[in-house]
């Protein structure tokens, strides 16, 4: 079968939204700014992303044990984070809420450090501490969600997405998209490709030049066999953006569904030029074995998509 073509070639996968809500600092009064120069400071080095700076005067409020010590965990915790230094993070996150108990964002930045980590029973345990102090922050709901689609619990992570969609009406925009894009991603976890449908073309109302939802709702068209659909998807993600180079592979397939021949060898050669452009030379031999087969079937229809 054609789909066999392809199984192999590139596996299916989704891409996690990376950027978990999470990210906030802790603030005090002007009043007990005046008093730690350092506290302030490294509030205007967060801002500013001098993660290594904030840190640096972070550590000196903690090292002075000034009133503000909490906060300063707690903010370091953050900058740690923003570095990637994850480890530090959560040890950071740990003393703040030891301090105190009920600091919303060092439960939320301490659930992104064990999510990072991989300790996904601390992180959800994180989250709902916050659902307990602040049952409407819409943050912990889909960071929740996140964690439960990493665990494979796919319905639990719907759950948790609707959560966080119901929760509260103060979500910006671009985190209202995230939600529906990971809905999205789960339901093609599911195989429910008609609700996949839906959650992509509710981000693509929200923002139209969104090239992977257009990617995932053309995979999504293209699994429940409408290939004219999954065909313009396609074509919109190269319109958006021409370096996508496995667009133009299932394109090339959608084509040889549709009968398209000539257009299915145009999107391969466009994909294999780009590969050894960008001297990715295992997807460009991959790539050439599909056309080699390709070359070899006189019928039959492709089935997968490289995703």
């Amino acid at each position: 079968m054609m789909n066999n073509l392809v199984k192999d070639f590139f596996k299916f996968f989704v891409l996690i939204a990376a950027i978990l809500f999470c990210l906030g600092f802790s603030s005090q009064s002007s009043e007990q700014l005046a008093i730690s120069p350092n506290f302030s400071q490294g509030i205007s080095y967060l801002s500013q992303q001098k993660y290594q700076d904030a840190i640096v005067e972070f550590t000196e409020v903690i090292n002075d044990k000034h009133p503000l010590i909490a906060s300063a965990y707690s903010n370091r915790c953050l900058a740690y984070l923003q570095l990637n230094n994850n480890q530090a993070a959560k040890k950071d996150c740990e003393q703040a809420l030891e301090i105190n108990s009920d600091n919303i964002e060092a439960y939320l930045n301490k659930g992104l450090a064990d999510y990072r980590l991989e300790n996904y029973t601390q992180s959800l345990a994180a989250y709902q501490e916050v659902i307990k102090r602040h049952k409407n922050d819409y943050r912990a709901y889909y960071n929740q969600g996140l964690v439960h689609f990493q665990l494979g619990n796919y319905q639990q992570a719907l759950q948790s997405y609707n959560q966080a969609l119901n929760s509260s009406n103060d979500h910006s925009l671009n985190h209202k998209t995230l939600i529906y894009y990971d809905c999205g991603l789960t339901y093609l976890k599911l195989e429910n490709y008609s609700q996949a449908i839906a959650n992509f073309t509710h981000v693509l109302i929200l923002n139209p030049k969104d090239e992977q939802a257009y990617y995932q709702r053309g995979y999504a068209y293209q699994q429940s066999g409408n290939y004219q659909a999954a065909f313009q998807d396609f074509t919109e993600v190269i319109n958006l953006n021409p370096n996508f180079t496995t667009a133009y592979i299932n394109r090339g397939i959608i084509a040889g569904n549709l009968g398209f021949k000539a257009m299915a060898w145009e999107n391969f050669k466009i994909a294999l030029d780009q590969f050894q452009q960008q001297n990715n030379t295992i997807s460009y031999n991959k790539t050439l074995n599909l056309i080699r087969r390709f070359k070899q079937i006189t019928s039959g229809v492709y089935q997968t998509p490289i995703a």
